[in-house]
Parts: structure tokens; sequence; C-alpha cells
């Protein structure tokens, strides 16, 4: 393989090297119900875990969600507090956010070493991992402790280590149940319905919390099983330590996944819990009348937080897999509660952080519901999926955005929309105004996954929309206003040309041969691109197959025999040039160029991680200018339901087509442990500035250099991820390109 395959082009985000400067994201401000949103283009959350870590030293708990959104193994998103006392409020925080360690399937922060830094542990096969927060300042640092947390199952005995288990749509309940300082794991057998207690024996061995050492001392914690979405009270022997637990398991099912909430309901010492299951809309709460060395379940409710007392406050019910975190998110000193879904679509997902608000001022919580839109309210929030495009809906001159999505989950279903938002800004200042989350009613068409492109199909002068949908197929409706008015869409045609790409089309309208009519590329399931070209004329348009494979190109990950890709096609001219910019399930944006006279052919793939942006799974990008400086803008739509947008400069004023051509710049060998060749061949370039940047923005080298080819030694770096900048300036004309390193 040639080491050129190994490159990354990349636009270097404000939140990297320069972490305290960001201005080139959340710059356009967005109103709902006329309030201005505070962190507008955070991305959406769909169905998430919660918990804490202070990530800027400032003393307050910020929150770190986990969001499952997608197959792709979910990820990580921050928000920091900015709130009083009494206040819960935060914003996004994307500086922090790209700093963690890649972790899949759930993730939860506790500190298990009582040093004041949460630690992570997160899912590995067949159970947990846990990374140690070694954070110094506020460059986030995490390093691989336990890659799989191990307990003794016979501690009475002849010893019997083995995995705590826990599977990946699991989340065990991690606290220090026996108040001896140290965090203790309460886990599902891996056959049965029961409750595992695996004690953490650091401070019985060492006197201190800094170990990781168990002993399954209870397989039946509580006395307790939950099946069937019921809870059974009396299963085991009441205050009984650990028994064989080697039984025969032949007629015992893996368990299929729940969640385990630890907290002190009534200030008595010991630990009561709130459970979730995948199978289950209902929580159920489980009070412990036993004590810190025996749990005995005495009493169950699947009304929560309506206990003891028949309360009045919203029950805890979502309609798949609702789980609790417990957490102070108001300054408060009090913790309160956030249910959400924990499963992967089929539920809630523009209204899934139901926050309850604990009242209490004693031990005894008091759970009172808040919201159902727990940060979700300060951001564009679609429900599951978001595909924008910029149209002039109103015929002001000025672009609006239209975003269609997968849908709003509405009684066991979802329900596809287009969102409205009109720009009640300037042409060079917008700003933009929720109108309407059901664009002129389109929903009644009952479009499942509506992906629109706008163009002018029947050459009237206004542009027609075009939408497809989750069956591979195109909807057509025409614009029937007249020219100077807002649009109007009507004359609905299904299955528009008989036009089918199999499953989940992505279409943009764009004249790809350019003969002066508009064509069709079409994105799918598949990860691939189609291209119908029109061979009709500019009023009575006809569209022909040209080709499955436009160009090659495919967004599935093949290395791990991925047969899903969602590729979501973006084609566009800079400088006469053309290139090809696509989405994908991953979340990587891919480009593509050498696209001019090679239509038949494949095209040249320059970077599949374009700027080593990742806003999510299922990444739609519209790249267009909005802010009219005549510079492209990227909004970029994600399976949460949110958008992120990137304005056109960055903060050493470099805009982003600019870094969208930078094949001429070769860092090899990539990753390395010597050394690196840096091959420059923009003959344009003279005097070079070459610097070098670690994570947090740390300079590390520099050199100033006429030289084409140059070496650096890297062995003296430590391990991990540095940006290499070359700067130069021709006619007073700054250039700057980025690179990604990796020194292993």
């Amino acid at each position: 393989m040639s080491f050129f395959r190994f490159f990354f082009i990349f636009l270097i985000p404000a939140r990297v090297i320069f972490s305290q400067n960001s201005v080139y994201r959340d710059t356009i401000p967005v109103f709902e119900s006329n309030a201005r949103l505070s962190m507008p283009w955070a991305g959406g959350i769909n169905f998430s875990s919660f918990t804490q870590i202070d990530l800027n030293l400032d003393g307050k708990k910020d929150i770190v969600a986990f969001d499952k959104i997608c197959s792709s193994g979910g990820r990580l998103r921050t928000f920091l507090n900015t709130g009083s006392i009494g206040e819960a409020k935060y914003v996004h925080d994307y500086n922090h956010q790209n700093q963690f360690p890649e972790v899949k399937e759930w993730a939860l922060f506790f500190d298990y070493n009582n040093d004041g830094r949460s630690d992570i542990f997160t899912y590995t096969t067949g159970g947990i991992k846990v990374y140690k927060n070694n954070t110094v300042g506020q460059n986030l640092t995490f390093n691989l402790v336990k890659p799989l947390l191990m307990t003794d199952y016979n501690p009475t005995g002849s010893p019997s280590i083995s995995n705590v288990y826990c599977n990946a749509v699991a989340l065990p309940g991690i606290a220090d149940l026996d108040n001896d300082g140290d965090l203790d794991i309460l886990s599902y057998s891996v056959f049965g319905v029961k409750i595992e207690f695996h004690r953490n024996m650091s401070q019985e061995l060492y006197g201190h919390s800094d170990s990781l050492v168990f002993d399954m001392v209870d397989d039946c914690w509580g006395d307790i099983k939950e099946s069937n979405c019921q809870v059974d009270l009396n299963q085991c022997p009441f205050m009984k330590l650990y028994q064989d637990i080697l039984e025969d398991s032949s007629n015992k099912p893996l368990h299929s996944g729940s969640c385990i909430m630890c907290f002190d309901r009534n200030g008595d010492g010991d630990s009561e819990l709130i459970l979730g299951d995948i199978s289950c809309s209902d929580v159920f709460f489980v009070e412990n009348e036993g004590d810190l060395n025996n749990a005995h379940i005495g009493d169950t409710t699947k009304l929560y937080p309506n206990y003891p007392n028949k309360g009045s406050t919203t029950t805890i019910k979502l309609n798949s897999f609702p789980c609790t975190f417990n957490l102070d998110v108001d300054n408060d000193g009090f913790k309160d509660l956030i249910a959400s879904p924990n499963a992967i679509g089929g539920s809630e997902n523009y209204q899934s952080v139901w926050l309850y608000k604990n009242a209490s001022i004693t031990p005894t919580v008091n759970f009172v519901f808040h919201k159902k839109n727990f940060l979700q309210e300060d951001m564009i929030e679609l429900g599951e999926g978001a595909y924008p495009v910029l149209f002039d809906a109103d015929s002001d001159g000025k672009k609006d955005l239209i975003v269609g999505n997968l849908g709003y989950y509405t009684v066991n279903t979802n329900k596809s929309k287009l969102a409205f938002y009109k720009n009640i800004g300037t042409s060079s200042s917008p700003s933009f105004s929720l109108i309407t989350r059901d664009y002129q009613s389109l929903s009644a068409y009952n479009i499942y996954s509506m992906a629109p492109t706008f163009g002018d199909l029947d050459n009237d002068g206004d542009k027609d929309l075009i939408i497809g949908d989750n069956n591979g197929q195109l909807h057509y409706f025409e614009n029937t206003a007249p020219i100077g008015t807002a649009a109007q869409f009507s004359n609905h045609v299904s299955n528009y040309k008989t036009i089918d790409v199999g499953n989940f089309a992505y279409p943009q309208l764009v004249d790809v041969n350019k003969n002066g009519t508009l064509d069709f590329l079409i994105g799918s399931l598949n990860g691939k691109i189609a291209y119908y070209s029109n061979t009709g004329s500019a009023t009575n348009p006809a569209f022909v197959l040209q080709t499955a494979n436009f160009g090659g190109v495919d967004v599935r990950q093949t290395s791990i025999g991925s047969l899903t890709g969602f590729s979501t096609p973006f084609m566009f001219s800079e400088s006469g040039v053309t290139k090809l910019l696509v989405g994908s399930e991953i979340g990587n944006m891919y480009l593509y160029n050498n696209i001019d006279g090679n239509l038949t052919g494949t095209f040249n793939r320059v970077d599949t991680t374009l700027f080593l942006i990742n806003e999510g799974p299922r990444c739609a990008p519209f790249y267009e200018d909005i802010t009219n400086d005549g510079k492209r803008d990227l909004f970029l739509g994600n399976y949460g339901g949110g958008l992120a947008f990137f304005n056109s400069t960055n903060v050493n004023q470099v805009s982003v087509d600019e870094l969208f051509n930078e094949e001429n710049v070769i860092v090899f060998p990539n990753p390395s442990s010597d050394k690196i060749t840096i091959s420059i061949k923009d003959n344009t370039l003279s005097e070079m500035t070459i610097k070098c940047y670690d994570l947090i923005g740390n300079q590390v080298f520099e050199t100033t250099t006429f030289n084409k080819l140059n070496q650096i030694d890297v062995s003296h770096f430590s391990s991990g991820i540095y940006f290499i900048q070359i700067q130069s300036k021709e006619s007073k004309q700054l250039k700057l390109v980025t690179k990604k390193l990796v020194v292993q």
C-alpha cells in the first residue's frame, strides 16, 4: 500500500489548536417561538445516557451524554455547565468533545479512585473496561487501566476468576454500595434475570480505593428477579451471602439488556434501584429494606417517581427501554433525575430527555417532573435524521433553511416532515427563525424519510421540490406560485419517473454533465451514488440511469463487511473544478475529484475524513455560501436530528473552500514513530513556516524553509495525534494547509 493512502486532509478546527478562540462554529443565530436558542447547532440528541465530569475545572459538574444514535456504536456529547445555583443551564462544548478515547455502546463517568476526576466505565466485548482520568489542566487525558474488569466468582473458596458480565445494550449499576469508599458494581448475570453484586475489595485489601479488584459476593442482590416487565420479590434466601452459582444453565436465556441506577432514596445509607429493560416501556423502582451488607427489596412500583405516596407527577414511561440517571443538573447540591430511551429507534426522539428536579432539601428525594426536552430545547432538534438544504422559500432574496428528517416519534411510529427556518437576517448576516416543523403540511403525503432537493424542472423560473424516501424512490412537487412570491408546492407525483435506487434515496438536483439541464445524483442505503442524466429538455425532463455506481464512490465500511453506507452526495464547483462531497453512515465526509471529463470513470478519493469533522452518523452535508462572502459554508445534518454549522472562515481567516484543495502537500509515513517527510508540490510557495502542534494546541516544533522536501524527526514526540501546519505569504495573501499526523 502506498504511503499516500494514510493522508488526512483536514480543516483544523478551532477547538483543537485554538481552543479558546473558536469563532467559525455556531455563528448563525436561530430562534424558535421568539426565543433565541443557546446552542442551535449542537447536533441533536436521541437515545442517551447521562453522567457528569468537570471538564473546564471551574468547580461545576458538566454533563457528558452518550448517544447511542445509530448502529455505529454511539458517540459522546459534552455540555458545559453555565448555570448558577438552582439554574439548569448548559452550552454545547465541542472543544472537549473529541478529546475522549473511543468508546462504544455505552459510557458512564465515575471517579473510582477518589482523586476528584471522573473516570470512564465503558463497554468492551464480554463486559466493562475502564479508562483512568489523568487530565492536567484542560487537556483531557485518559489511559486504559482495565481492558476487562474481572471478579472472583468464588471468593470463599478456590478462586474462580472471570469477567464482570455486562452486554452491549445494558448499563451496570456503579456506586459505593457498602459505603467503604470504593465503587462496587451491580450487573445482571449472563444467564437469567438476577442481579449480581460485585464488591470492590480495594479498601479491604489495600486501604484505598485506587484499585479495581472485585469479588462476586451475592448472585441475587436484593432477593429479586426481573423479567417480563415486572420485578418479583423474595426470589432468593433473605439476607444471604454467596452461594454456588455454577448451576445448570442449559434452560436459561441470555439476559437481553437492562439498566441499573443506584441511589439512596431516603438517606438511610443503603441503595435503592431504578431498573429499565429493553423490552419494556416502564421503569421499576425497588425499595431496599435491608442494610449495607445484605440488600433486601421489600417493595416495588412501576409508578415512579410517585412513591411511596401516590403522587401526581408524570410517571416515567417511554416507548422503549427507558433508563434513568442521577445527577445534579441545577447546581443546588441535590441530585436530580433524567430519563431517556436506551434503544436505537422506536421511541421518543425529539422529546427524549425527561428531567425530574429534586424538590427536596432533605436526604429523602422528591423528584418532580420538569420537562421532556432537557438540552434538546436549546438546539435544532428534528427527531431522527436531518437533511438540510438552502432554498429561498419566500422569494425575498435570502436563503432559508429547509430540513427533512427520518421522523418525529409519534404513537409508535416516526412521522417525517420538512422543517422551515426562515432567514430573518440579512444577506450577509443570516439569522433563522423556525416557522413550522411541517412545511406546507407535506407530512400529509406520508412520505417516510424526507430528503429534499430543489431545482427548476419545468423551466418556468422557479424551483420545484423533489423528496427522496425510504423506498429509494422520488416524489415530485411542482412550484405553482407566481414568480416572485412564496413557493407553493402541489401536483404531487409519487415514484417520479420510476426512479428507484433501492432503499433510502438522498437526491441532489445538479447539472452533472454541464449541458444546461438538471440531472440527478442520488445516494442510498448501499453507500453508492446513482447518476441519472436528463435526456429530455429543460421544460420536459426525462431521466436515464447512466450508472448505479457513479465514480466508483462507495462509503461503506467494507473493511469490516458493512453492507450499508447511507451516502448523501453534494456536487459543487470551485474555480471551474467539479468536486463531490459525500456524507456517510459512520459520520465521515468523503471528498472526490477528477470528475470533469471522467463521468464514466472512477473518481479520485481525496479524503475519507474531511476536516476530521464527524458530527454523528448518517451525516448529510450541504455546502453553499450563506453569508454572501463568495465562500461556501457547511451545514451538516446527522441521525441525531440536529445540525452543525461551519462558517467559511476560521480564526486564521482561512476559508473552508481553500482547504478543499490540499493535494499538493503530502506527509509520510503516517502514522510514524521515527522520521516523517513533508513533500510540498505547490510551486507558488517560496518561504514557508512549518509548525507542529499537539492535540491541545501546544507548539512542539517550528522551522522556516524554502525547501519543498523536508524531513522532521518525531521519535522524541509522545504517542498521540499532532497537527502539522504549513504557512506561506505570497503576494500578501496568507496560505495555510494543515495535516493530521499520528505518532505511534
